[in-house]
Protein backbone atom coordinates (compact mmCIF):
# COMPACT_ATOMS: atom_id res chain seq x y z
CA UNK A 1 0.00 0.00 0.00
CA UNK A 2 1.52 3.54 -0.67
CA UNK A 3 2.61 5.11 2.18
CA UNK A 4 -0.60 7.92 3.77
CA UNK A 5 -0.95 11.48 2.44
CA UNK A 6 -0.25 14.72 4.19
CA UNK A 7 -2.19 16.78 1.73
CA UNK A 8 -4.83 17.34 -0.93
CA UNK A 9 -6.51 19.14 -3.74
CA UNK A 10 -10.36 19.60 -4.70
CA UNK A 11 -11.71 20.49 -7.63
CA UNK A 12 -15.44 21.42 -8.12
CA UNK A 13 -16.91 22.17 -11.13
CA UNK A 14 -20.62 23.21 -12.59
CA UNK A 15 -21.00 23.19 -16.37
CA UNK A 16 -23.89 24.44 -18.37
CA UNK A 17 -25.37 20.86 -19.48
CA UNK A 18 -24.86 17.13 -18.59
CA UNK A 19 -21.43 15.55 -19.10
CA UNK A 20 -20.65 12.17 -18.85
CA UNK A 21 -17.16 10.40 -19.32
CA UNK A 22 -17.99 10.42 -23.02
CA UNK A 23 -18.01 14.38 -22.99
CA UNK A 24 -15.17 14.96 -20.75
CA UNK A 25 -11.17 13.96 -20.75
CA UNK A 26 -10.66 11.95 -17.63
CA UNK A 27 -7.51 10.82 -18.56
CA UNK A 28 -5.49 13.09 -17.24
CA UNK A 29 -4.00 13.05 -13.38
CA UNK A 30 -2.69 15.72 -10.75
CA UNK A 31 1.34 15.57 -12.05
CA UNK A 32 2.91 13.63 -8.08
CA UNK A 33 -0.52 12.97 -6.72
CA UNK A 34 -0.64 9.49 -5.02
CA UNK A 35 -4.43 9.20 -6.00
CA UNK A 36 -6.97 11.01 -8.62
CA UNK A 37 -10.56 10.73 -8.09
CA UNK A 38 -13.24 12.17 -9.46
CA UNK A 39 -17.16 11.59 -10.85
CA UNK A 40 -20.86 13.03 -10.87
CA UNK A 41 -22.49 14.76 -8.48
CA UNK A 42 -26.23 13.29 -10.05
CA UNK A 43 -29.13 11.76 -8.78
CA UNK A 44 -28.32 7.75 -7.33
CA UNK A 45 -28.33 5.44 -10.49
CA UNK A 46 -30.05 1.79 -10.31
CA UNK A 47 -26.57 0.24 -8.96
CA UNK A 48 -25.88 2.95 -6.48
CA UNK A 49 -23.38 4.98 -9.07
CA UNK A 50 -24.47 8.44 -9.50
CA UNK A 51 -25.99 9.47 -13.05
CA UNK A 52 -24.13 12.20 -14.86
CA UNK A 53 -24.78 15.31 -14.06
CA UNK A 54 -23.93 18.78 -14.73
CA UNK A 55 -21.53 19.02 -11.51
CA UNK A 56 -18.43 17.16 -11.22
CA UNK A 57 -15.80 17.10 -8.61
CA UNK A 58 -12.19 15.40 -7.92
CA UNK A 59 -9.88 14.70 -5.32
CA UNK A 60 -6.06 14.30 -5.45
CA UNK A 61 -3.81 13.34 -2.83
CA UNK A 62 -0.63 13.84 -2.63
CA UNK A 63 2.88 12.44 -0.15
CA UNK A 64 4.23 16.10 -1.17
CA UNK A 65 3.33 19.78 0.10
CA UNK A 66 5.51 20.78 -3.26
CA UNK A 67 3.48 18.46 -5.55
CA UNK A 68 -0.11 19.87 -3.96
CA UNK A 69 1.14 23.29 -4.63
CA UNK A 70 2.38 22.50 -8.37
CA UNK A 71 -1.30 21.00 -9.21
CA UNK A 72 -3.64 23.59 -7.30
CA UNK A 73 -1.25 25.91 -9.82
CA UNK A 74 -1.61 24.03 -12.78
CA UNK A 75 -5.02 22.57 -12.37
CA UNK A 76 -6.04 23.27 -16.17
CA UNK A 77 -3.03 20.51 -17.38
CA UNK A 78 -4.96 17.69 -15.81
CA UNK A 79 -8.74 19.34 -15.77
CA UNK A 80 -8.53 20.20 -19.68
CA UNK A 81 -12.60 21.17 -19.90
CA UNK A 82 -12.19 23.80 -17.20
CA UNK A 83 -12.07 26.58 -19.64
CA UNK A 84 -15.90 25.07 -20.56
CA UNK A 85 -16.88 25.17 -16.96
CA UNK A 86 -19.11 28.04 -16.15
CA UNK A 87 -18.35 28.14 -12.40
CA UNK A 88 -15.25 25.91 -10.71
CA UNK A 89 -13.62 26.22 -7.67
CA UNK A 90 -10.97 24.87 -5.80
CA UNK A 91 -9.19 23.59 -2.66
CA UNK A 92 -5.36 23.00 -0.89
CA UNK A 93 -6.31 21.10 1.65
CA UNK A 94 -4.37 19.96 4.79
CA UNK A 95 -5.86 17.15 6.85
CA UNK A 96 -5.17 17.43 10.50
CA UNK A 97 -7.88 14.63 11.72
CA UNK A 98 -8.38 11.32 10.24
CA UNK A 99 -9.75 7.60 11.14
CA UNK A 100 -11.55 5.19 9.03
CA UNK A 101 -10.76 2.81 5.89
CA UNK A 102 -11.13 4.19 2.35
CA UNK A 103 -9.60 2.55 -1.18
CA UNK A 104 -8.07 5.54 -2.94
CA UNK A 105 -4.22 4.32 -2.17
CA UNK A 106 -5.01 0.84 -2.49
CA UNK A 107 -7.87 -0.53 -4.03
CA UNK A 108 -7.02 -3.98 -2.72
CA UNK A 109 -6.56 -3.35 0.82
CA UNK A 110 -8.39 -0.30 1.89
CA UNK A 111 -6.93 1.42 5.10
CA UNK A 112 -5.96 4.99 6.29
CA UNK A 113 -5.20 7.34 3.16
CA UNK A 114 -3.75 10.21 6.45
CA UNK A 115 -2.67 9.93 9.56
CA UNK A 116 -5.06 9.65 12.04
CA UNK A 117 -3.92 12.83 13.82
CA UNK A 118 -1.80 16.34 12.22
CA UNK A 119 -0.64 19.54 12.97
CA UNK A 120 -3.87 21.95 12.84
CA UNK A 121 -2.79 25.05 11.18
CA UNK A 122 -6.90 26.30 11.44
CA UNK A 123 -8.02 28.30 9.15
CA UNK A 124 -11.63 27.06 7.30
CA UNK A 125 -12.84 23.37 8.12
CA UNK A 126 -13.46 21.04 5.32
CA UNK A 127 -14.69 17.77 5.71
CA UNK A 128 -14.69 14.85 3.84
CA UNK A 129 -16.38 11.33 4.12
CA UNK A 130 -15.97 8.12 2.20
CA UNK A 131 -17.90 5.31 2.08
CA UNK A 132 -16.99 1.80 0.07
CA UNK A 133 -18.64 -1.57 -1.12
CA UNK A 134 -16.55 -5.08 -1.26
CA UNK A 135 -17.36 -5.99 -4.81
CA UNK A 136 -18.36 -9.66 -5.71
CA UNK A 137 -21.23 -11.93 -6.50
CA UNK A 138 -22.62 -11.25 -3.24
CA UNK A 139 -22.92 -7.37 -3.35
CA UNK A 140 -26.68 -6.40 -2.85
CA UNK A 141 -26.77 -3.32 -5.24
CA UNK A 142 -29.72 -2.41 -2.89
CA UNK A 143 -27.97 -1.83 0.01
CA UNK A 144 -25.49 0.38 -1.86
CA UNK A 145 -28.49 2.40 -2.95
CA UNK A 146 -30.65 3.01 0.00
CA UNK A 147 -27.17 4.22 1.44
CA UNK A 148 -26.27 6.74 -1.05
CA UNK A 149 -29.46 7.65 -0.94
CA UNK A 150 -29.72 8.35 2.93
CA UNK A 151 -26.10 10.26 1.91
CA UNK A 152 -28.58 12.68 -0.19
CA UNK A 153 -31.02 12.99 2.39
CA UNK A 154 -28.14 14.40 4.85
CA UNK A 155 -26.64 16.46 2.54
CA UNK A 156 -29.93 18.01 1.95
CA UNK A 157 -30.54 18.61 5.74
CA UNK A 158 -26.70 20.12 5.62
CA UNK A 159 -27.83 22.76 2.80
CA UNK A 160 -30.22 23.76 5.86
CA UNK A 161 -27.98 23.57 8.74
CA UNK A 162 -26.66 26.84 10.00
CA UNK A 163 -22.67 27.13 9.36
CA UNK A 164 -22.75 25.12 5.81
CA UNK A 165 -21.41 27.31 2.95
CA UNK A 166 -20.84 24.36 0.20
CA UNK A 167 -21.77 20.87 -0.13
CA UNK A 168 -21.06 17.82 -2.51
CA UNK A 169 -21.16 14.00 -2.83
CA UNK A 170 -19.39 12.15 -5.99
CA UNK A 171 -19.62 8.17 -6.53
CA UNK A 172 -15.93 8.44 -8.80
CA UNK A 173 -16.56 7.60 -12.61
CA UNK A 174 -14.64 4.12 -12.15
CA UNK A 175 -16.91 0.90 -10.67
CA UNK A 176 -15.42 0.39 -7.15
CA UNK A 177 -13.92 3.58 -6.13
CA UNK A 178 -14.86 4.23 -2.72
CA UNK A 179 -17.90 7.26 -2.98
CA UNK A 180 -17.44 10.74 -1.28
CA UNK A 181 -18.59 14.02 0.33
CA UNK A 182 -16.91 17.44 0.95
CA UNK A 183 -18.49 20.06 3.30
CA UNK A 184 -17.00 23.53 3.94
CA UNK A 185 -18.24 25.36 7.30
CA UNK A 186 -18.11 28.82 8.72
CA UNK A 187 -16.38 27.27 11.83
CA UNK A 188 -16.07 23.75 13.45
CA UNK A 189 -18.68 24.35 16.02
CA UNK A 190 -21.56 24.60 13.40
CA UNK A 191 -19.68 21.54 11.44
CA UNK A 192 -20.01 19.76 15.54
CA UNK A 193 -23.51 20.83 16.07
CA UNK A 194 -24.86 19.37 13.14
CA UNK A 195 -22.77 16.04 12.83
CA UNK A 196 -23.29 15.09 16.60
CA UNK A 197 -26.46 16.77 17.82
CA UNK A 198 -30.03 15.18 17.47
CA UNK A 199 -30.97 15.10 13.48
CA UNK A 200 -30.76 13.43 10.45
CA UNK A 201 -27.37 13.05 10.58
CA UNK A 202 -26.94 11.73 13.73
CA UNK A 203 -29.92 9.07 13.07
CA UNK A 204 -27.47 8.12 9.91
CA UNK A 205 -24.74 7.33 12.27
CA UNK A 206 -26.94 5.21 14.25
CA UNK A 207 -28.39 3.64 11.34
CA UNK A 208 -25.29 2.74 9.86
CA UNK A 209 -23.93 0.94 13.19
CA UNK A 210 -26.81 -1.00 13.34
CA UNK A 211 -27.10 -1.82 9.95
CA UNK A 212 -23.41 -1.77 8.57
CA UNK A 213 -25.03 -0.53 5.82
CA UNK A 214 -21.73 0.22 4.04
CA UNK A 215 -18.15 -2.28 3.96
CA UNK A 216 -15.82 1.00 5.20
CA UNK A 217 -16.18 4.28 5.84
CA UNK A 218 -13.54 7.57 6.56
CA UNK A 219 -13.99 10.82 7.89
CA UNK A 220 -11.56 13.99 7.38
CA UNK A 221 -11.17 16.88 8.45
CA UNK A 222 -9.28 19.19 6.99
CA UNK A 223 -7.83 23.06 6.68
CA UNK A 224 -8.46 24.77 3.23
CA UNK A 225 -4.62 26.37 3.11
CA UNK A 226 -6.34 27.89 -0.24
CA UNK A 227 -9.04 28.60 -2.61
CA UNK A 228 -9.39 29.77 -5.95
CA UNK A 229 -12.70 30.55 -7.71
CA UNK A 230 -16.48 30.65 -6.93
CA UNK A 231 -19.33 28.29 -6.30
CA UNK A 232 -22.98 29.74 -6.01
CA UNK A 233 -21.54 32.70 -7.42
CA UNK A 234 -18.87 33.18 -4.03
CA UNK A 235 -15.93 31.84 -2.64
CA UNK A 236 -17.09 29.92 0.57
CA UNK A 237 -13.91 30.07 2.47
CA UNK A 238 -13.61 33.64 1.43
CA UNK A 239 -16.71 33.93 3.72
CA UNK A 240 -15.78 31.42 6.44
CA UNK A 241 -12.95 33.66 7.36
CA UNK A 242 -14.68 36.83 6.89
CA UNK A 243 -17.37 35.37 9.73
CA UNK A 244 -14.75 34.15 11.88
Amino acid sequence: MKGQCGWATAHWLRFADIETPDTLDLSGHPSGAESWKIGPDGPVGPDGSRLPSTIWWGVALYASHDAAERSFDDRAAFLPFLDRATENFHLLLQPFAHRGACNHLDPESPGLIFPTTGEDPGGALVVMTTAGFDLGPDLDLQRVVKFRFNVDRVREAAAAADGNLARLAVTPWRRGEDGMTMTVWRDDAAMTRFAYAKGEHRENIDWYKAEHAADRTSFTRFRALRSAGQWDGRDPIAEAKTSA
